[in-house]
């Protein structure tokens, strides 16, 4: 039988679990299975709290775009149980998005779209190949689409994108090589990211980019020293009064929507690049067959793109068997070697001539192995002839390797080119990667040996030793391969203070052509920093070293590195716009964010204590307490696990408690997703982010099944979400007077806490107490008098649209202001009433000695009892004084942002130049349909497309006037103290 203290103190943490999810904006999204960085909780927080959500993530390499993307997910479907999200990622990477999904998201996404009847919330994760078409991607389908580096999707694909992109309610673009210096590509990014913006743009411009990049330019000019009547000359609306810079920027600079983290901005979280150069002697069969390349290429029409003679300079860098391959092609396609210089080369490619880099890289890999056995080292060899020479080799030098007395066998994993089209099922793509790579990933093999293909996207961050079998001739393709193992989580953090570096080798034959190549690239610093992926100078050193490795012997190679040392220095970025230094976003409010989260993220009371510095840290505790309780009082079956081959990894477990003295199932109060109390099927979660492996471990061995799902238990798991309703529900059930026995050693037992209390449990969660629901009585109506289901679109789209307009505004007003749980209380001592300090009014909701162990914690018990008439005449004087505490602690909240009516003036200057871009599109389409007579038209199905059109310009209109309304209508809501009250009662302790 339940105790209804227990059950109340049970239902007050799933209260304060509730409202702390909302403390800053964020919704839930720290409830991923990472440990927020302040990059990471600025970014959420800025995506999550804009007018709309419609971004492009472009974080340098290793910064945790993925993450982000997850914690922004996260947030919507808490908030909407209906969402629905379409992630298009490229092929390579859409097992690691599968694993990233099932290990940090708490949602394990399908391959398919959503069945009609489907209603809830539908993750799809689909790449290219795996589209039947185009139309697949389908804003009529899907709330949000996530396309991470669009620049790899087929054209069409691209094409699609940016025709349907303004439809989506929601929408996100990762890629951390954006190409804003390539004018088709900028404008195709800015036609996804601001579609009505560049609409009405292209109405008087054939380059709306440029029209956009002029705006803004006149706009930060006008900033300057115009007056209101320049401001009406130049068609912009005058910003509000204060903080006109960061108005304007986040409505008019074209870069309002692009975040960009830059790596050099938090050396603390990333580990130092360390260059080792290893050069080597080369062979005379390896010199005679790399001078007769060079004379094929030297003798070779240049305009022959036939002959790809940087690819083909490029392969003679790498194995025999790599160079043999590319002979027999262009020998046999092209016929081109009228010379015979590729015929020559071939007569010294036998194996039996000796290869002088794989013996220099077995050399490398027997110290790496002799001082730690366990190190994960990734290859790069480029293509997949390599990767089988390789792959045949290493074993036959190395077939166990570790110091004398410690030998072990060699395992080793490989990641080939494939054909993506060869596998059109997530499931199948999956498994092909686990069999591949996924014993690398896990820990299990030493060595990974990768083609081109693991160069983007892969999180190898568990290993720190880096070997270029094959140096690219791309600093592009340098750092995204440096990228795989430098980043946020890296192995090298993990070491002991001193040895936090990442050790890159750099294998090359002294006097040849990748030594000039490496020390350019060198020169460039792209082994000791993280360099912009899509700079115009990039494309610069790229071409010299192309047209250098080709011509050796006729460039000036000295010039070239000093050219590429005076690069390094520019400080050029094409992140940079007239508007941009005005952006409300930087790496000291960054930090500034994070320090705040650190101050207010973790609210009381916590069932356990915890002095650790990080929210993060101290909110895992209070998660922890809320568990233990529910165990401690037999709501829960819980205990510790661990896997029976891997003892060092340990997981918590839970399952439906069954009493000893039952002779049947177990009779919960209420079912958990995923757990059948008539079986023993249990649940293994981490509770704790230093607990989880990196990258995540997604399943474990329980029992008979070996891939059991490894849970994280926090804000979006089903299964936690399923214990916040509920317990929710049932401490608010519990009767409004108990009374109650403490234990001993507890702070409130014996004459300490003896006595009578009134007690207050009152929610404020800023913006969802002074943002009202939306009305949607006017557009139902008009949707009730319309004729045919194309003029009832719009109306439905309006009141999807203005639902995620109002999350949004919620979203923003939260972030501006600390969502509190207050628990008041007092104390009833010679007739009157005086209020308790607030240590003392968490303590009568924790019902046990905190500092108690094992067999010491004693529960605290209580029961309904009867309200004596003396309280019960003074108890209205007791709850205003207790509301009376709460207008002074409302007031000091309000405090937090003595500037809300400028910020509410910024959102309606934003708000209002959007819609008015919305409104300018709809009414360009709706002057068209006139112009054709479509009104008149003696078709009925033209009239109805009329009526259609003219209802969406309509409801464009009208949910600009709500919105500004609700935004009008805030400038008072706050300072009116409104809450959500869970409970007020009165509680007698014995």
């Amino acid at each position: 039988m339940s105790d209804p203290y227990i059950d109340l103190c049970l239902g007050v943490q799933a209260v304060r679990r509730r409202v702390e999810r909302e403390v800053a904006g964020l919704g839930g999204a720290t409830g991923v299975a990472a440990a927020p960085y302040p990059h990471q909780l600025a970014n959420v927080q800025r995506i999550l709290s804009d007018s709309r959500i419609r971004h492009l993530i472009a974080d340098e390499v290793g910064l945790g775009k993925t993450v982000q993307t997850l914690m922004i997910l996260n947030a919507l479907r808490l908030q909407n149980p209906r969402h629905r999200a379409l992630i298009l990622v490229p092929d390579n990477i859409a097992p690691q998005w599968l694993i990233e999904c099932q290990t940090r998201g708490h949602f394990t996404p399908l391959g398919r779209a959503p069945e009609e009847e489907e209603n809830g919330a539908h993750v799809r994760l689909a790449y290219y190949d795996q589209l039947g078409s185009v139309t697949e991607i389908d804003p009529n389908v899907y709330d949000l689409l996530v396309v991470d580096e669009l620049h790899r999707l087929q054209a069409n694909a691209r094409q699609r994108i940016a025709d349907v992109a303004g439809d989506f309610r929601q929408l996100l673009l990762l890629s951390a090589t954006p190409k804003l210096d390539d004018v088709e590509a900028f404008r195709q990014l800015l036609s996804i990211l601001e579609p009505e913006r560049m609409a009405v743009a292209a109405r008087t411009s054939d380059t709306p980019e440029t029209l956009l990049r002029e705006r803004e330019a006149q706009a930060a000019e006008l900033l300057r020293q115009g007056v209101s009547a320049d401001w009406d000359a130049a068609g912009l609306m005058p910003p509000p009064e204060r903080a006109q810079a960061s108005t304007l920027a986040v409505t008019h600079s074209i870069l309002r929507r692009v975040t960009h983290s830059n790596r050099r901005d938090y050396p603390d979280l990333l580990p130092q690049r360390v260059l080792h150069r290893i050069a080597i002697e080369p062979t005379a069969d390896e010199v005679a067959r790399q001078d007769q390349v060079w004379q094929f290429i030297g003798h070779a029409d240049r305009g022959a793109a036939s002959t790809d003679l940087a690819r083909l300079g490029q392969v003679a860098l790498r194995s025999p068997r790599a160079l043999s391959e590319r002979i027999n092609i262009l020998r046999g396609r092209d016929q081109r070697d009228p010379h015979g210089f590729l015929a020559a080369a071939g007569k010294h490619l036998e194996a039996a001539n000796g290869d002088s880099r794989i013996e220099a890289m077995v050399d490398l890999l027997v110290d790496i192995w002799n001082d730690n056995p366990d190190e994960a080292v990734l290859i790069v060899a480029e293509d997949n002839p390599t990767v089988d020479y390789l792959e045949r080799m290493i074993p036959q030098f190395l077939p166990a390797i570790g110091p004398r007395g410690k030998r072990r066998p060699l395992s080793l994993a490989v990641n080939r080119n494939r054909d993506a089209s060869a596998t059109s099922d997530l499931v199948d793509l999956f498994e092909e990667y686990d069999d591949g790579i996924g014993g690398f990933v896990d820990g299990d093999d030493q060595l990974l040996i990768a083609a081109d293909v693991a160069q983007v996207g892969l999180n190898l961050q568990h290993a720190r030793k880096l070997i270029f079998f094959s140096m690219p001739w791309s600093p592009v393709a340098v750092e995204q391969w440096i990228g795989r193992l430098d980043r946020l989580g890296s192995a090298a953090l993990a070491d002991q203070p001193g040895e936090r570096t990442l050790d890159i080798y750099a294998i090359y034959q002294r006097g040849q052509v990748d030594e000039r190549v490496i020390t350019v690239l060198d020169d460039f610093a792209v082994f000791r920093r993280s360099i912009r992926l899509d700079g115009e100078e990039i494309n610069v050193v790229e071409q010299h070293i192309i047209d250098a490795a080709l011509t050796p012997h006729t460039v000036n190679w000295q010039a070239l590195s000093l050219e590429a040392r005076s690069i390094t220095t520019d400080d050029g970025d094409a992140l940079v716009t007239p508007l941009s230094g005005a952006l409300p976003w930087s790496a000291e409010s960054a930090r500034d964010l994070a320090d705040q989260f650190d101050r207010t993220g973790a609210l009381g009371p916590l069932l356990e204590q915890s002095t650790a510095s990080r929210a993060i840290v101290r909110i895992e505790t209070g998660l922890r307490g809320w568990m233990r309780l529910m165990g401690r009082a037999n709501g829960l079956r819980m205990w510790k696990g661990k896997n029976p081959d891997k003892p060092g990894r340990r997981f918590r477990m839970l399952h439906h408690y069954r009493s000893p003295y039952a002779t049947g199932p177990a009779e919960p109060r209420f079912p958990l997703p995923g757990l059948d109390p008539r079986d023993g099927q249990r649940y293994a979660y981490l509770d704790s982010r230093r607990s989880l492996e990196s990258p995540p471990v997604p399943t474990v061995h329980l029992d008979d099944n070996p891939a059991a799902p490894l849970n994280f238990l926090d804000h979006g798991a089903p299964l936690h979400e399923a214990l916040v309703n509920e317990w929710s529900k049932i401490g608010k059930a519990v009767p409004a007077c108990l009374r109650v026995r403490f234990p001993e050693g507890h702070m409130l037992a014996g004459d300490t806490g003896r006595g009578t209390y009134l007690l207050a449990i009152l929610a404020w969660v800023p913006g969802d107490r002074n943002l009202v629901e939306l009305d949607r009585s006017h557009i139902l109506q008009l949707l009730q008098e319309s004729r045919t289901r194309p003029e009832q679109r719009p109306f439905r789209d309006a009141i999807q649209a203005m639902e995620e307009e109002l999350r949004a505004d919620r979203r923003w007003v939260n972030s501006l202001f600390t969502a509190r749980l207050d628990l008041l209380a007092a104390r009833h001592e010679n007739s009157a009433w005086s209020l308790v300090d607030q240590e003392m009014a968490d303590a009568l909701f924790v019902p046990w000695d905190v500092s108690a162990r094992g067999e010491g914690v004693v529960l605290a018990t209580g029961q309904r009892g009867p309200l004596a008439l003396e309280i019960k005449a003074v108890k209205d004087a007791g709850g205003a004084m207790l509301l009376q505490e709460f207008a002074r602690r409302h007031q000091d909240s309000l405090s937090e942002c003595p500037d809300l009516q400028a910020r509410i003036a910024t959102r309606r200057y934003l708000v209002t130049s959007e819609a008015e871009d919305l409104i300018a599109t709809r009414q360009a389409v709706l002057d068209a349909a006139t112009a054709q007579g479509m009104e008149t038209s003696e078709q009925g199905f033209a009239r109805s497309r009329f009526r259609a059109i003219r209802n969406a310009r309509d409801m464009a209109i009208h949910a600009r006037d709500v919105r500004l309304a609700r935004l009008d209508e805030l400038a008072a809501a706050p300072a009116d103290g409104r809450y959500d009250e869970y409970k007020f009662m009165v509680m007698t302790i014995e």
